[in-house]
């Protein structure tokens, strides 16, 4: 089960769910000429949206302004729909429109600064602005988009004290819970959640709906109109992992023109184009890397995702992957760092001290093969040379039944761009 959590607010909450679209922050720089140059926080969002497929599960997160308390909180379910692009012949799930505001109830969701142009904002004072010429637009721009259809709809909110709090439900919210300790890094308009923490979002939100619990959500049936893009304006996310094509860059502090997402020496410009193009993958073909990565035939992939909180610190993975066996039982998680340039011994430390608690993370609520197995993966530009041949190991997690943990070594992989693709080989 694939599922996402967005974070919303008063002012867009009700305009996506009577529209039927979702929309993200839209993180580039803009210069006095009217000029957009994409940076390494765009690519990130790209590669969250990049796990999106048909039938994602979706859950909103109405954050607070100064609403009473109670009318904040999760709400679902909807799941993502498709668009076919009669154009291209060929379907859109996530897609970029610089070009139409989608108006509802006289409310908005802005593609640019309607003063401006600009694709961006800010929230200061809890008052949405553009950063460019200053002005309150009173709606957020949201220039990255997909559709969502109806899934199985609760109209009371789930309050954060149910959710995180309540110990009378099975389970926890982990890698959201981490993200509700406030840290740099840590907030994201969209976030993937593992498929236990679906499963208990939704057994939450069916209990506060019987207990009638907190406010409701107000959804007008009768108003709802799908909004429909014009496919001549509109933009599929995928086309900005073309590395044949030229963009405007932000490089260090410079906005340059007409840059390849590559150094000549096939070196990604930015990590971040790194980890969009593995989630684009691991959606597209997944056996492929699977084979790639040397995991057994009667495993197929479970889940995975990008950037995964799994510390209280902040600590956090690249990209996990989850495997099922023949019996569809969870048997791995293949945890994979991403170095746009040297892989050095430190980052072969430090993946294994992550083995512990992201193996408390992915077994403690659903059932696992025991023993369970974590499979260490790196993968950068080069290799340095101080790296030594890690060997694996085994520890237990103390669970009332002990589940033995196998760590596998460190496996080392390098990439680089070559005739508009990016390759990758075993060290």
């Amino acid at each position: 089960m694939n599922a996402v959590v967005l974070v919303v607010d008063k002012y867009s909450l009700y305009i996506h769910i009577h529209t039927l679209t979702a929309g993200v922050k839209y993180p580039v720089d803009y210069n006095r000429k009217g000029e957009i140059y994409y940076k390494k926080e765009f690519f990130s969002i790209l590669a969250d949206l990049a796990n999106i497929d048909k039938n994602t599960l979706v859950f909103f997160y109405k954050r607070r302004i100064d609403e009473p308390p109670d009318e904040r909180g999760f709400i679902g379910i909807w799941k993502a729909g498709e668009i076919f692009n009669k154009i291209q012949g060929k379907e859109i799930i996530v897609y970029e429109d610089l070009q139409e505001d989608i108006e509802w109830n006289s409310k908005y969701i802005l593609s640019r600064c309607q003063n401006c142009g600009n694709p961006n904002e800010v929230m200061e004072d809890d008052k949405i602005k553009c950063p460019k010429c200053k002005r309150e637009l009173g709606w957020h721009i949201l220039p990255l988009r997909f559709p969502i259809e109806e899934q199985q709809i609760f109209k009371h909110y789930l309050d954060d004290n149910t959710a995180y709090i309540d110990i009378t439900d099975n389970g926890r919210l982990s890698t959201l819970i981490f993200r509700k300790i406030y840290g740099a890094g840590r907030e994201r308009s969209i976030n993937p959640i593992l498929p236990e923490e679906a499963a208990k979002l939704k057994r939450l939100l069916e209990r506060v709906e019987y207990e009638g619990k907190n406010q409701k959500i107000l959804i007008e049936n009768a108003n709802i109109k799908p909004f429909k893009p014009d496919l001549t304006k509109i933009k599929p996310i995928y086309e900005y992992l073309d590395f044949s094509k030229r963009y405007n860059l932000k490089i260090g502090r410079k906005l340059k023109k007409d840059q390849p997402l590559y150094h000549p020496d096939g070196r990604v410009l930015y990590e971040t184009i790194l980890e969009f193009w593995m989630v684009q993958k691991l959606k597209q073909n997944p056996k492929e890397l699977m084979n790639l990565f040397q995991i057994p035939e009667n495993e197929n992939v479970e889940w995975f995702a990008n950037q995964v909180l799994f510390g209280i610190g902040g600590e956090k993975s690249d990209i996990i992957v989850l495997t099922k066996n023949e019996n569809s039982i969870r048997c791995r998680a293949l945890v994979i760092e991403l170095k746009r340039d040297i892989i050095d011994k430190k980052a072969c430390e430090q993946i294994k001290k992550y083995a512990y608690w992201i193996a408390q993370l992915v077994s403690s609520q659903v059932c696992t093969t025991n023993p369970f197995t974590i499979t260490p993966i790196i993968i950068g530009y080069r290799m340095s040379r101080d790296i030594e041949v890690s060997q694996s190991y085994n520890f237990k997690i103390p669970y009332s039944q002990p589940l033995e943990v196998k760590v596998e070594p460190v496996c080392i992989y390098t990439y680089k761009v070559e005739d508009n693709m990016i390759y990758l080989s075993k060290v």
